[in-house]
C-alpha cells in the first residue's frame, strides 16, 4: 500500500488531545462607534463584524482546513477579535484564507522543513507573514500541541520580501506642490449655498483633511459630541475637535485627543451640526452622514474626498485622505518639527512613519527656495502669510509674549502668541514662530537678534556636517535656512509697517 502525499507530509501523530474551540458564544469586539454591533456570534458558520461601516467576515465552511486546525483557527480568531482592532482581526482572517490555499492546510501538526518551505509564500505579503507569526505565537503561548518554540523563532526571524510601507516617503517628499495647494485652498474657500448641506459637508471634510490630515476611519468615527466650542469673556471663540486616534492594544474604545482647528473651519462645522440635527433630529450622533442620516462609511468618505481633490485639479495616484495626511506630515517636518511632535499630531503610535517625513530629501525645498525666491509676487505672499499681523509691544499683555533660547542665548521681546493664555504650544518657541499665523511680531521687536543667533547656530551645523561628510543632506541645516528666510521676511514687513505708520503720522 502506498502512502498519499498528505501522509508523507504529516509528522507522527501526537499523544496529546486535539485542540477544541470552547470559547464564548459571543465575542466582544473593540467597536469605534456606538451604532455598530459589539459582538461576534461564534456559533454561526460565518463570523461577521463591522468596522468603518464595512462588513467584515470569515466563512469557515469556505476554508479548506483540516478539522483539527479549523478549531485552532477559530480559537485564534476569537482571541484576535477581542484583543485587536476590527481591521487587524480581518487581516488575520485573510492570513487564514491564504493558509487554506497552501499545503499546510491539508495536515496538522506541521513538519518543520515543510513549514519553512511554505514561509516563502508568506514572505510575499507582509500582512500574511505578520498574521502567521501572530498565529504561531498564540499557539505556542497556549501550549497547543503542534506549535513549538524553536519553530516559532524561525517564523519570527523571517522577513517580508515586500518594500517597507514607509520607504516611498523616505525616498521622496510627499504631498502637494505649491500650485496644487493654491488650487486646493481655492476649492476650500469657494462659496456654497447653505441649503446644499451635503455639498457643505464635502467642503468641511476637505478643509479638515487639509488642517488635521485624519484618516477615513477617523472621519467615520467622528461624532457631533466630539466638536467643542469655547467662548471667552471677550466674545472670542475657540474650536476643538476631539479626534479619535488609532486603537492601541488594551483599549476598549479609541482614545480621543483634542485638536485645535481654525475659526473658519469651526464656524462651518457649527453650522453643519445645526443643519443635520434639524434634518435628522437632535439624536443624530455622527458628524458626517449620508442623505438618509446614517453614518458615512470609509468607502463613501474616500470616494467623496477623491472627487473633491479631482475637482480642485489635483490628479495623483491614490488621492484620498492619505495624500493630504502626507502633505501635512511633510509640511510639519519642513518647518523643523521633530519626529515625536509629528507623531503626536498625526496620531501615530510610534515615530517610525514620522521619521520618514523628517529624513525625506530636502532637495525639493532648496529648488523651491531658488525658483520662488526670485519672484516678487511670491515674496509678497510669504511676507503676508508667514505670521499674523504686526503689532505694537504696548498693546500686548506680558503673558502673551514669546520667549525662547537660540544658540544658548535667551531671546525675548520679539512678538506675542494669539493662543489662549496658558495654552501649551506643541512647537518649539522662536524657531517655529516665524512660520506660524498665531505669532504676531512686534513692529520694533528684536528680530535681527533672532536672525543673528540662527546664523551662528547654522554655522555650527555646517561645521559639524562638513566634519561628518553629510552636508548635502543635512535636514537641520535646510530647516534653519528656511527659518532665517522667514525671519528676514518678517524684518522687512516690520520695517514697512513702521514706515507706513510714520507716513500716516505726517
Amino acid at each position: 500500500m502506498t502512502k498519499s502525499a498528505d501522509q508523507e507530509h504529516a509528522p507522527p501523530s501526537s499523544s496529546f488531545p486535539a485542540y477544541v474551540f470552547e470559547g464564548p458564544a459571543q465575542v466582544a469586539i473593540r467597536t469605534r462607534t456606538d451604532d455598530q454591533p459589539r459582538y461576534v456570534d461564534t456559533r454561526l458558520p460565518v463570523w461577521t463584524w463591522y468596522d468603518g461601516g464595512v462588513v467584515l467576515k470569515i466563512d469557515w465552511a469556505a476554508l479548506d482546513l483540516t478539522p483539527e486546525f479549523n478549531e485552532i483557527a477559530k480559537g485564534f480568531m476569537a482571541y484576535a477579535l477581542e484583543k485587536y482592532a476590527p481591521q487587524t482581526a480581518f487581516m488575520f482572517a485573510r492570513t487564514l484564507v491564504y493558509l487554506s490555499s497552501t499545503d499546510l492546510a491539508r495536515y496538522f501538526p506541521w513538519d518543520c522543513q515543510n513549514l519553512i518551505a511554505e514561509l516563502n509564500g508568506f514572505k510575499q505579503s507582509r500582512q500574511n507573514l505578520i498574521g502567521f507569526r501572530r498565529l504561531y505565537r498564540w499557539g505556542v503561548g497556549r501550549g497547543i500541541s503542534g506549535f513549538d518554540k524553536n519553530t516559532y523563532l524561525i517564523v519570527k526571524n523571517t522577513k517580508s520580501g515586500r518594500v517597507d510601507p514607509y520607504q516611498r516617503i523616505f525616498l521622496s517628499q510627499s504631498g502637494l506642490d505649491l500650485d496644487e495647494e493654491i488650487r486646493l485652498l481655492k476649492r476650500i474657500d469657494r462659496d456654497i449655498p447653505r441649503d446644499d448641506w451635503s455639498e457643505v459637508q464635502l467642503n468641511i471634510m476637505l478643509h479638515l483633511s487639509f488642517e488635521l490630515g485624519p484618516r477615513s476611519i477617523q472621519f467615520h468615527s467622528l461624532d457631533v459630541a466630539d466638536f467643542e466650542v469655547i467662548e471667552t469673556d471677550g466674545r472670542e471663540k475657540y474650536y476643538t475637535l476631539w479626534l479619535p486616534m488609532a486603537k492601541k492594544v488594551g483599549q476598549r474604545r479609541p482614545e480621543r485627543r483634542p485638536r485645535k482647528i481654525t475659526a473658519r473651519l469651526g464656524d462651518k462645522i457649527k453650522q453643519h451640526v445645526s443643519e443635520i440635527q434639524r434634518r435628522f433630529g437632535n439624536g443624530c450622533e455622527p458628524m458626517f452622514v449620508s442623505r438618509t442620516g446614517g453614518r458615512l462609511s470609509v468607502i463613501e468618505i474616500g470616494a467623496d474626498l477623491k472627487y473633491e481633490l479631482r475637482e480642485a485639479g489635483i490628479d495623483k495616484p491614490n488621492q484620498v485622505t492619505m495624500l493630504l495626511r502626507h502633505h501635512l506630515g511633510q509640511g510639519l517636518a519642513d518647518q523643523g518639527s521633530p519626529a515625536d511632535v509629528i507623531a503626536e499630531l498625526l496620531g501615530h503610535n510610534s515615530t517610525v512613519p514620522a521619521q520618514a517625513y523628517v529624513t525625506a530629501t530636502p532637495n525639493i525645498a532648496r529648488i523651491k527656495e531658488k525658483a520662488l525666491g526670485k519672484s516678487p509676487a511670491f515674496q509678497r505672499i510669504m511676507r503676508s502669510l508667514l505670521t499674523g499681523e504686526v503689532v505694537q509691544r504696548r498693546d500686548t499683555t506680558p503673558e502673551r509674549e514669546v520667549r525662547g533660547v537660540i544658540d544658548t542665548q535667551y531671546i525675548g521681546d520679539i512678538g506675542a502668541c494669539a493662543l489662549p493664555i496658558h495654552t501649551h504650544c506643541p512647537y518649539n518657541p522662536v524657531y517655529a514662530c516665524y512660520t506660524c499665523k498665531k505669532f504676531h511680531p512686534f513692529a520694533d521687536g528684536r528680530h535681527e537678534q533672532v536672525r543673528e543667533a540662527l546664523q551662528r547656530e547654522t554655522q555650527r551645523f555646517i561645521d559639524t556636517a562638513e566634519h561628518a561628510g553629510d552636508l548635502s543632506h543635512n535636514r537641520p541645516l535646510a530647516q534653519h535656512q528656511a527659518t532665517i528666510l522667514a525671519v528676514s521676511a518678517t524684518i522687512e514687513r516690520c520695517q514697512q509697517h513702521q514706515k507706513d505708520g510714520a507716513d500716516d503720522a505726517v
